[in-house]
């Protein structure tokens, strides 16, 4: 898939948190975590916001927190929903580290951590922070509907007779209902 241009993203985006990032921000506070958790929040309405990154870290890109000392670095996914996921990779390099030794640090992250890293979502974290993050409002991640099982798309096409595209386009519930629908009729 080609990558996408600033504001080309397909609706909200959801912020995640990789392990590391999470202790980053826990390290923070005051003023610093309030305008790292600020900065996150801009990913969730523009996920592609800042500058992409180069050499071993292209596919990722980075924001330039307060007074350009820190860092927040991530890279944009796409879940099975077809939703921009937004996923902190790294969040800070705090007080005098150079731009290189955050860099290194990402790329030590990345090395470490693989292509799926266990995370949390921006939201679990604000609330873990308590008043520490008050002035921060997180938009709730959507919980995404569930496909169909495979027996019951079979069924609907072959014995019901629906059109495979238009079940696969239906939430699990939806096609349970079809299905109910169907059998209930037949008596």
């Amino acid at each position: 898939m080609p990558p996408k241009k600033r504001g080309e993203h397909s609706g909200p985006a959801e912020v995640w948190l990789t392990g590391p990032a999470v202790e980053d921000l826990r390290r923070l506070d005051g003023a610093p975590l309030v305008w790292a958790l600020k900065k996150m929040l801009l990913l969730e309405t523009d996920p592609l916001a800042g500058e992409p990154l180069l050499g071993s870290l292209v596919g990722y890109r980075k924001l330039v927190v307060g007074n350009r000392d820190w860092r927040v670095i991530w890279r944009g996914i796409s879940d099975e929903r077809g939703m921009l996921t937004v996923e902190i990779a790294e969040v800070w390099a705090v007080g005098a580290r150079s731009d290189g030794e955050v860099y290194a640090e990402m790329e030590r992250r990345v090395a470490a951590l693989g292509d799926t890293p266990v995370r949390r979502s921006l939201e679990a974290i604000v609330g873990d922070l308590g008043r520490a993050a008050k002035a921060v409002q997180v938009t709730p991640v959507a919980v995404a509907p569930s496909a169909p099982e495979p027996w019951l798309v079979a069924r609907l096409v072959h014995t019901a007779g629906l059109e495979r595209a238009e079940i696969l386009a239906m939430t699990s519930e939806q096609a349970v209902d079809a299905w109910t629908d169907f059998i209930t009729r037949q008596r």
